[in-house]
């Protein structure tokens, strides 16, 4: 069991075809590039981005690496960018210079989400050079729309793009030789604390005029990228050496950042004097960028009184990651737990999601202070502004994740139920959709005695594995929660939302 704890993997950060998020800019902000590639954040500067990216313009693929940095200014929805690319390739005497400035418009609907739309703000500039050759670039285009989602704990994202690009060959100004480049894709992202990243799907056509060969010469060639990034982080156990020592072993959060490039690209071949022939030759690889590993020590609780049960290691790391307050010595694994409790643990285990590090907000002209404050008013008659878990449970309500009893009370002090806890934590990712409109008839055998606000979210939580029939298949809605069934709840749901659900926006995309 401890081999299966040991596994809890997250991600946080990264990726996007300069993409732009709402709200405060978040992480998943632009580092995969204007023309489809990948980056990891230079940690010792600001800004600053490794990154990579394959080029096609000769006709064969070309690797590309260098540095990408990016600043960005937020001032009322606008976001204005620059990207700035240095990149070189020295065993094919290859480098690019390129600087691409963006805006990006977002709208807040009626329902909450946020269109964005993102174009050029003004021509870039772009100059390969390949083993002597120049490619300028003197036309350019690019679009992108993306829908985002906002949830208390995840914001979900899907969008597609279109850019296209032309370069002249060489220093010819009358009637020059010209490769066109056209991209267009999909991308499908999410961002939150455990986990954030998104894949893109990019189709890529080439198009090169050659009117100073005699005869002219007209050859074309087409590519596909699966691109992904994100921010991983990862629990394991470490065992202290020494006997004599006044704690236990405790668990370790490792933290890196990798992005992965695979393409299939088709071109054809060329003969001896560089004209193209009729044969068509297939080029494939993969790349990939990772960070060196950053390690976090966490808290090691006081749970002798635990050795061998069941929960011990859920409830350990749930202690590290000081979502269960305390230090341990008087947990009680049969303890029922209030709603209070549940509601306080529930938002330390989901977390803020993380701002984007390259975005500045715009100074803007504020008026004077003045001393007049009004009195803060709790969402809830029966939660004083003073109370000790005040602020967990005026977030839980402010994003949607409680509601109250319609009476304006939140009941702190009574005992949770599963179904209360189930609904809480599904609200909170904002799954309820996943369930057949407009209830569904769960797995579970006594699927009748679930309440009907709480069925959807039951059958959802079973389908993302954060929940299981017990031994006879029920659900168990009125059962109160005890603090062992609570730390494995929420130690499945930071497994889900660490582990799981990169598979469907990374790994099964990527094998498709």
């Amino acid at each position: 069991m401890r081999k299966r704890y040991r596994q809890l993997l997250t991600m946080v950060l990264l990726a996007s075809f300069l993409l732009a998020l709402p709200f405060e800019a978040l992480a998943t902000e632009g580092t995969l590039g204007y023309q489809g590639g990948i980056s990891i954040e230079n940690r010792l500067k600001k800004d600053e981005y490794q990154y990579s990216e394959m080029i096609f313009v000769t006709g064969k693929p070309i690797l590309m690496t260098g540095t990408l940095t990016i600043k960005k200014t937020v001032k009322n929805d606008v976001i204005t960018a620059t990207y700035t690319y240095k990149l070189t390739n020295s065993q094919q005497n290859a480098s690019m210079n390129r600087v691409v400035m963006t805006t990006t418009t977002r709208e807040t609907k009626t329902n909450g989400q946020i269109t964005e739309t993102t174009q050029l703000s003004r021509a870039p500039t772009e100059t390969i050079t390949i083993g002597g050759q120049s490619y300028r670039l003197v036309d350019s285009s690019f679009t992108r729309s993306v829908l985002t989602d906002p949830k208390a704990a995840i914001n979900y994202q899907a969008g597609e793009f279109i850019a296209q690009k032309t370069y002249v060959i060489g220093n010819t100004v009358n009637n020059p030789d010209t490769v066109k480049v056209s991209l267009s894709g999909r991308l499908y992202a999410y961002d939150q604390f455990w986990s954030s990243t998104q894949t893109q799907k990019i189709s890529v056509l080439v198009e090169t005029e050659l009117k100073s060969a005699n005869p002219p010469v007209q050859w074309g060639g087409s590519a596909e990228m699966v691109i992904s990034s994100a921010t991983r982080h990862q629990l394991y156990y470490s065992e202290n050496e020494p006997d004599q020592i006044s704690f236990e072993g405790g668990y370790v959060q490792s933290k890196w950042t990798e992005s992965t490039l695979d393409y299939t690209a088709r071109f054809p071949e060329f003969d001896r004097s560089g004209r193209p022939t009729d044969v068509l030759v297939t080029y494939a690889d993969s790349q990939s960028l990772i960070t060196p590993p950053e390690t976090h020590r966490l808290m090691v609780p006081d749970l002798k009184h635990l050795n061998g049960h069941w929960s011990q290691e859920p409830i350990a790391i749930l202690y590290g990651l000081e979502v269960i307050p305390g230090t341990g010595s008087n947990y009680r694994t049969t303890a029922l737990v209030t709603r209070r409790e549940f509601v306080t643990m529930l938002v330390r285990a989901l977390k803020d999601i993380p701002e984007d590090p390259n975005a500045k907000n715009a100074t803007t002209t504020t008026t004077k202070k003045t001393n007049n404050k009004t009195p803060e008013v709790s969402p809830f008659v029966d939660v004083k502004t003073d109370d000790p878990n005040y602020e967990e449970i005026k977030k839980a309500y402010t994003k949607g994740i409680v509601q109250g009893d319609g009476y304006g009370r939140f009941n702190p002090n009574a005992y949770v139920t599963k179904a209360e806890a189930v609904k809480m934590i599904v609200s909170a990712l904002g799954l309820e959709n996943l369930a057949p409109y407009p209830t569904t008839v769960t797995p579970f055998t006594d699927n009748d005695q679930i309440p009907g606000y709480a069925r959807n979210s039951a059958a959802v939580a079973h389908t993302l594995g954060i929940i299981s029939p017990d031994d006879r298949g029920r659900f168990n809605a009125g059962a109160r929660l005890t603090h062992e069934d609570t730390a494995l709840l929420l130690y499945n749901l930071i497994v889900y939302m660490g582990d799981e659900l990169i598979k469907d926006y990374r790994d099964r995309m990527a094998a498709f």
